[in-house]
């Protein structure tokens, strides 16, 4: 994470998190391919996908940082998430997101595989472990 990445409050997690339910839905779309003919096919997000997005962006978990050279991780927590995003921490999170968010600007249908996948899920699941865990330390120290 760049030394200018600010820290994120409980309230913008749970800005980001009150997501988790609607994605953990039996039966969710996320979204849907459309080909029409003469035309490249794109990928319309949900609405509530395309507020997620939003979401990241004005609470301030997308940052800014070479993630280009970064995708070698990116693969790691994508082709093994289940085990690689159990020990994932926050910054970590917050990279693998943005680099989804820039990899989809260059090839479109990027982040619409990784809503599919179930693998915005699982990050969103890890982020509600880091939320919780922050949430005690915090309250323990409280007066």
């Amino acid at each position: 994470m760049p030394p200018d990445a600010p820290d994120l409050s409980l309230t913008q997690l749970d800005a980001i998190l009150a997501f988790l339910p609607i994605f953990e839905r039996q039966g969710y779309s996320f979204g849907e391919w459309h080909a029409p003919e003469g035309v490249f096919p794109y990928w319309d997000a949900s609405p509530e996908a395309s507020a997620f997005v939003a979401t990241l962006y004005r609470e301030q978990f997308i940052t800014p940082f070479d993630w280009v050279s970064w995708m070698p991780e990116v693969q790691r927590y994508v082709e093994g998430w289940d085990t690689a995003l159990a020990t994932a921490d926050l910054a970590s999170l917050r990279k693998l997101m943005t680099a989804h968010m820039r990899a989809d600007r260059f090839s479109e249908g990027t982040l619409a595989a990784q809503f599919e996948s179930g693998h915005i899920t699982a990050v969103l699941r890890r982020l509600k472990q880091i939320r919780d865990a922050v949430a005690a330390r915090e309250s323990s120290q409280e007066p």
